[in-house]
């Protein structure tokens, strides 16, 4: 079973046996299915996110892993992991990477392979991503630091990488937590008011207040990895002043400062605005739906898609807690973030705690 952990309120956090690099997602065995979920607790060979249990035919699905076995490549792993945080500026910091000709990222941004609690049996594939003869390979996957809703992240990436340098992007702790649940609205993977998600934030297992942990997630990291290793970068920052800052992430790298401009760097991921996706679209994600929909000719197939998509546009709106919760959620997060400030030295002026 890929189950990684048992949480509250009868959740879990679970991630594809199949695919590569892994889905993997936190919510109940109930809404799993109702997703599209295969789940081995329901009966399946093995626990399959809803498009490899759409695209491969149960008596075809496999669980990943090298044919035949792969001994790890020092060449061929990645140096530099962006570990976080969700919705913290990971893509940016992707790219702005990528920048620099001495580094190169891997071809999917999100590997989520030190997730994995069986990673060494594809650690081929996962290699495979990386390019050779680069000073620095990137990899940047928000939910490794999402302790202890998906444990053993640190351990394995220790053990097989231990001279990585690791970037932290953290942002207002708060205004995370919102931004993530907005996610969560965007693919429909909850069916609860944001009141309801946070009735106890207070709890560790409570997975979308566990990003914003940042004290809890950092001491993890310093539990491994030396601080010499680990650089925390606020996303105000790189927002406010993204050449500086990369002049930062670049000096911690020991590179030279690449000559580029705010708009080399680009921007990634700053729309507010939000649509949920349209639930005919994952309706037709299931296996059925989606082998009959993919036996019409690509023009009227992408016709009906571009008609439905924009007539089921729904607009999300960035959700108000009420007073109670937001103090109980200040509250839980005050102390988190007093001890970040102690641990980077580091004001994070510009936050709300």
């Amino acid at each position: 079973m890929a189950v990684l952990a048992e949480l509250a309120d009868g959740q879990i956090s679970i991630q594809c046996d199949i695919c590569v690099p892994p889905v993997l997602t936190v919510n109940t065995p109930a809404q799993l299915a109702s997703n599209g979920w295969s789940l081995a607790s329901r009966g399946e060979r093995l626990d399959a996110c809803l498009n490899c249990s759409a695209h491969v035919a149960p008596r075809q699905r496999v669980a990943r892993g090298d044919v035949p076995p792969v001994v790890p490549d020092p060449a061929r792993l990645p140096n530099v992991v962006v570990v976080g945080a969700m919705k913290g500026g990971t893509t940016s910091m992707h790219n702005y990477l990528d920048v620099h000709p001495d580094v190169a990222v891997s071809t999917e941004k999100e590997m989520r392979f030190f997730s994995d609690p069986r990673c060494l049996t594809w650690v081929g594939a996962y290699q495979d991503h990386f390019p050779e003869g680069t000073r620095y390979r990137v990899e940047s996957s928000p939910h490794y630091t999402k302790y202890p809703c998906i444990p053993g992240v640190v351990d394995r990436m220790a053990d097989l990488v231990p001279d990585a340098r690791l970037i932290y992007l953290v942002r207002d702790p708060v205004d995370r937590v919102v931004a993530e649940y907005v996610e969560q609205l965007q693919w429909r993977a909850t069916r609860l008011s944001l009141d309801e998600e946070l009735a106890d934030p207070a709890a560790p297992g409570n997975a979308l207040v566990a990003s914003s942990r940042y004290a809890t997630q950092l001491e993890e990291i310093l539990r491994r990895f030396r601080p010499d290793q680990v650089l925390v970068v606020d996303l105000a920052d790189l927002g406010a002043d993204v050449v500086g800052t990369m002049a930062r992430v670049f000096g911690f790298l020991d590179l030279p400062v690449p000559d580029a401009s705010a708009e080399d760097y680009g921007r990634y991921n700053t729309r507010e605005e939000k649509h949920q996706v349209p639930g005919w679209l994952l309706a037709l994600r299931r296996g059925p739906l989606l082998r009959a929909f993919r036996r019409l000719p690509a023009g009227p197939r992408q016709l009906v898609t571009q008609r439905m998509w924009r007539s089921d546009r729904n607009l999300l709106e960035r959700p108000t807690l009420r007073p109670e919760t937001e103090a109980a959620l200040r509250a839980a997060l005050q102390p988190e973030v007093d001890r970040l400030r102690e641990l980077t030295g580091q004001s994070f002026a510009t936050w709300s705690l």
